[in-house]
C-alpha cells in the first residue's frame, strides 16, 4: 500500500519545477569526483577510536505515521515534536522513514594499526524513538541492516539484535554507479538470499542544484541518533560534516529521485515503491561506539549537538 501524502507531493512538485538539474556534463563531473572515497581523515585525530568515512545517500521517505507506529515496537513511544521542529513543511500525520546507501571505507583503530575492510550497507532507519520514555531522548530503531557479504562488520551488527542479511551490492564497493542507459542519474541496489533476481532495495537519484525541502540539520541529526534493535545495546556513531569531507566543494548536495523495498524489509505488499523521494548525497567521517549500555546514551534531541 503506497503512502498517500498530497501536502508532501505537491511541496515537492513545486520544487520540481523551481530546482533544475545541472546538464549532464556538469553532472558527471560532480558525482564522479565523489564516487570514490577519500582517506580517513581523523584516524590519527582519535586513535583509540573506530573511526571511518561513509560515502552515501541520505534521505527521507514520508509515510503514514499509522504505518511507523505499527513498525516500531509498541512499548517505545515516537518524539513527533522532536522531528517536526526539524522539519518544518513536513505532513502532520506522517512519519520520517531514512533509507541511507552507503560505502564504508578506512574503517580501523590507528593506534592498534586495526583497519576492516571497505563494505556497503544499506540501513532502514526509524528514527526520534523515545526508547528511555523520557520524552526527550531521540534514538533510531534499525531492524533490518544490509550489509556486504562476507564483511566482518555483520557479526557486530547481528550482536545488538539487528537482521542482518548478507548482501550483493551493484555497484560493487562503491557508493553509487551511473545507470546505464542515462548520463545524470545514479543508482545502488542490494541483492540478498530472499530476492536473488529482483533488488531487495534499490535507489536511483539525480543531482540537484540545492538542497530541499528537507535541511542539512536533519541528517546531521539522524545520523548522530543511538541507533538499536533489542533496545539494550546501542551503536553510537558520531558522525562529523565538518571535516574536509563534507565541507566547501564537498558540502552535501541535494538528491532526488526512488527507492523500491521489497518484503520483509518493508512490511507491505511484495514490493514498496517510492517515488519523488528527496535527501542528500555526502561523505562523512564518523567516530563508532559499539555494544553501548543505550541507557548511557541518554540525552540525545532533536536540537542537540547534531545541528
Amino acid at each position: 500500500m503506497k503512502a498517500s501524502i498530497p501536502f508532501a507531493f505537491a511541496l515537492q512538485f513545486l520544487l520540481c519545477l523551481a530546482i533544475a538539474s545541472p546538464s549532464p556534463t556538469i553532472l558527471r563531473s560532480l558525482l564522479s569526483s565523489r564516487s570514490e572515497s577519500s582517506p580517513n581523515p581523523i584516524s590519527s585525530i582519535y586513535p583509540n577510536n573506530i573511526t571511518g568515512t561513509i560515502n552515501s545517500t541520505l534521505t527521507v521517505v514520508p509515510i503514514p505515521y499509522t504505518l511507523a507506529r505499527s513498525i516500531i515496537p509498541a512499548e517505545y513511544g515516537i518524539l513527533t515534536k522532536a522531528y517536526h521542529s526539524l522539519l518544518r513543511e513536513f505532513p502532520s500525520d506522517s512519519y520520517p522513514l531514512v533509507i541511507r546507501g552507503a560505502l564504508d571505507h578506512g574503517v580501523g583503530l590507528y593506534a592498534f594499526n586495526f583497519s576492516l575492510a571497505d563494505f556497503q550497507s544499506i540501513h532502514i532507519l526509524y528514527p526520534f524513538v523515545d526508547l528511555l520514555g523520557d520524552g526527550y531522548s531521540s534514538f533510531t530503531y534499525n531492524k533490518y541492516l544490509l550489509i556486504s557479504n562476507g564483511s566482518q562488520a555483520i557479526a557486530g551488527a547481528n550482536a545488538s539484535g539487528s537482521i542482518v542479511p548478507p548482501a550483493i551490492f551493484q555497484p560493487d564497493l562503491e557508493a553509487y554507479a551511473f545507470a546505464p542507459s542515462s548520463t545524470d542519474e545514479i543508482f545502488l541496489s542490494a541483492y540478498t538470499n530472499l530476492s536473488t533476481t529482483q533488488p531487495a532495495v534499490t535507489t536511483a537519484f539525480k543531482l540537484l542544484k540545492q538542497v530541499g525541502p528537507w535541511p542539512v540539520s536533519f541528517f546531521k541529526n539522524v545520523t548522530n541518533q543511538p541507533i538499536f534493535t533489542d533496545g539494550l545495546s546501542c551503536d553510537n556513531q558520531i558522525t562529523l560534516f565538518n571535516t574536509s569531507l563534507s565541507i566547501g566543494k564537498n558540502a552535501p548536495v541535494g538528491i532526488r529521485g526512488k527507492i523500491s523495498i521489497m518484503a520483509p524489509y518493508f512490511p507491505e505488499e511484495d514490493c514498496e515503491a517510492f517515488d519523488d523521494v528527496y535527501g542528500i548525497k555526502v561523505d562523512i567521517a564518523f567516530i563508532e561506539n559499539t555494544g553501548m549500555n543505550c541507557s548511557d546514551l541518554k540525552g540525545w534531541h532533536a536540537t542537540g549537538s547534531g545541528d
